[in-house]
């Protein structure tokens, strides 16, 4: 496979690249760097920087001739979203519409396109793919809509819906690395900032187990939408004390107001993941938290 991933210096996309080239892919990556970073690249892929909702997005995949495209360019948090409505939509819903046209002129075999699982499903527990979208973010609604362009283009394609996706490369300053957040705090001594009451519940997926699942949809020859989680809820609280477990350490704890958009309950039924693909998750909260700590004590000197 000739395969373009957008979004590829980003934290999923760049787990992926490294997945797609161990298989054997070549591989492209379209990233504006905005939020990804050249050095997180694979050497072994090619990196273009541009802007997926440029107006010259099509005539440059066009250009490049993948045989498969991962769509996982985004503006991804959903506070700026709020902020910005006009932004994310360029973004996330018009950048999805130009891969698309870009896809086609290169008559591309399979897309996959890298929605979300709970800012489509809205507040939801053990969402499967039949239950009722009811997004509470612009960027939810723009992820949503994206899909629906996805399923219209005539294209053979996948769409995954990915939980609350953590591990290593996660960036602790943008939205959804509540994980990231919290082990950078604590390996820095630093409090632990507690949105709400801490009881809001999450489906906490590994981005090795994400990436895994994003190659079985390229594999496929079905059509369809697919979570991309756990199906086991964790809340907030749950989080930080098993942070500090693992850490043996606790923190100091501060409690900041709710943000706009945020949901109380996401988590997510992944049978039909496990039916389709023969993806089941194989990374447990724990263990990925405890890879994540040994590398910030490595990093911090901490012992």
């Amino acid at each position: 496979m000739r395969v373009l991933v957008t979004g590829g210096a980003g934290f999923i996309g760049a787990a992926l690249v490294e997945r797609l080239l161990a298989g054997g892919a070549e591989v492209t990556v379209i990233d504006d760097l905005s939020s990804g970073s050249a050095d997180r690249v694979d050497p072994r892929a090619e990196l273009v920087r541009h802007d997926v909702a440029s107006d010259t997005t099509a005539k440059l995949i066009s250009s490049l001739r993948p045989t498969h495209v991962v769509h996982a360019a985004a503006q991804v948090r959903v506070d700026r979203s709020m902020l910005d409505p006009a932004l994310d939509r360029r973004v996330n819903l018009d950048g999805t519409r130009r891969v698309l046209d870009g896809a086609r002129a290169a008559g591309v075999h399979r897309i996959v396109f890298v929605s979300s699982g709970g800012a489509v499903y809205g507040d939801a527990s053990a969402a499967d793919e039949a239950t009722l979208p009811a997004p509470r973010s612009f960027y939810g609604v723009h992820k949503l809509a994206a899909e629906g362009y996805v399923t219209i283009s005539g294209l053979p394609y996948a769409i995954a819906r990915p939980a609350n996706v953590f591990g290593p490369g996660q960036r602790a300053d943008l939205e959804g690395g509540v994980v990231a957040i919290f082990c950078a705090a604590i390996a820095a001594g630093a409090p632990i900032v507690i949105h709400g009451d801490g009881q809001q519940q999450r489906d906490f997926v590994h981005v090795d187990d994400v990436a895994a699942a994003i190659e079985r949809m390229l594999e496929s020859d079905a059509d369809g939408v697919w979570n991309v989680g756990t199906g086991i809820p964790t809340s907030i609280n749950e989080l930080v004390a098993l942070v500090e477990a693992i850490a043996g350490r606790a923190a100091e704890h501060s409690v900041a107001p709710p943000r706009r958009g945020d949901i109380r309950r996401s988590w997510l039924a992944v049978d039909a993941a496990h039916r389709d693909l023969g993806w089941t998750p194989t990374v447990s909260l724990a263990d990925g938290l405890r890879r994540l700590l040994t590398s910030h004590q490595s990093l911090s000197g901490m012992s």
